[in-house]
């Protein structure tokens, strides 16, 4: 059991764009506006669970660039102090996404993630993780499947299968675990309703597809608008940056809340 939990460490590094429009844009251009674009800024704060949004742990910031049908978003993850700890950059073209990278500064650790979809043969996706504690490399290649998304995608996702989940329908996905090299099948479904700032909100519950990794990966959640944009409000789970213990860094769970003015 110990060997299965240490293999699932980090399985889950979890942030999301804040813009939720998914709309089709199947012939994307420098004039065609891309659904990971906006909004160009946007700043969250990330608690410690269990303290009432009273102990801050670090502060979350997204940004957004635009070069012809290139949009780059880079995801940046500082302590109270400015130091930077974690730092993620999608690249898509269109609305497409073409290649990950997550920088984990606290344990000197870097991933690369490559999207490759040739006209003629089958389309790919390629993991290059290099550990910091011990300087080894993993390497792998799988197909690349229907709805496979990084932590950026999870929000617009999200919203374009708004009345499934809302009916109750679950949703999957594959998730790129760059830590692990390979991407894992998820489930979204409706957990509950609740009033978050005075407006409804819906609880969408994110877990395993698989009952092994479910009996050891405790599921997010997602606190999102019931109405308007859907957009997400607060999330509760295993986030990118870790948590010093003692001597060593260890997996977060923690609660990230939005600034929607």
């Amino acid at each position: 059991m110990k060997q299965c939990m240490k293999a699932l460490s980090g399985i889950i590094f979890v942030g999301f764009a804040l813009n939720t429009a998914w709309l089709p844009n199947p012939a994307a251009g420098a004039d065609t506006p891309c659904r990971y674009e906006q909004p160009d800024l946007r700043t969250a704060t990330i608690y410690a669970a269990n303290s009432d949004q009273k102990r801050v742990l670090y502060e979350f910031k997204r940004t957004t660039t635009r070069s012809g049908d290139s949009t780059k978003a880079v995801r940046e993850f500082t302590t109270p102090d400015g130091l930077l700890a974690a730092r993620e950059t999608a690249v898509y073209e269109g609305d497409r996404l073409l290649s990950y990278e997550l920088e984990e500064f606290q344990i000197q650790a870097s991933a690369t993630v490559k999207l490759s979809r040739p006209p003629k043969t089958e389309a790919t996706i390629s993991f290059k993780y290099v550990s910091g504690n011990n300087s080894k490399t993993n390497v792998s290649i799988e197909s690349l499947r229907s709805d496979t998304l990084v932590s950026d995608m999870l929000a617009p996702f999200l919203a374009s299968h708004w009345n499934d989940l809302i009916q109750g329908k679950e949703v999957k996905c594959r998730y790129v675990a760059a830590a692990r090299a390979e991407t894992v099948g998820f489930k979204f479904t409706k957990h509950t309703e609740a009033t978050v700032r005075g407006k409804p909100a819906v609880v969408i519950k994110m877990s395993p597809s698989s009952f092994v990794i479910a009996a050891l990966v405790e599921p997010l959640y997602f606190t999102m608008e019931k109405g308007g944009e859907h957009r997400v409000l607060q999330y509760d789970g295993r986030t990118t940056p870790k948590l010093k213990d003692g001597n060593k860094w260890k997996d977060l769970d923690a609660v990230t809340v939005f600034d929607w003015n």
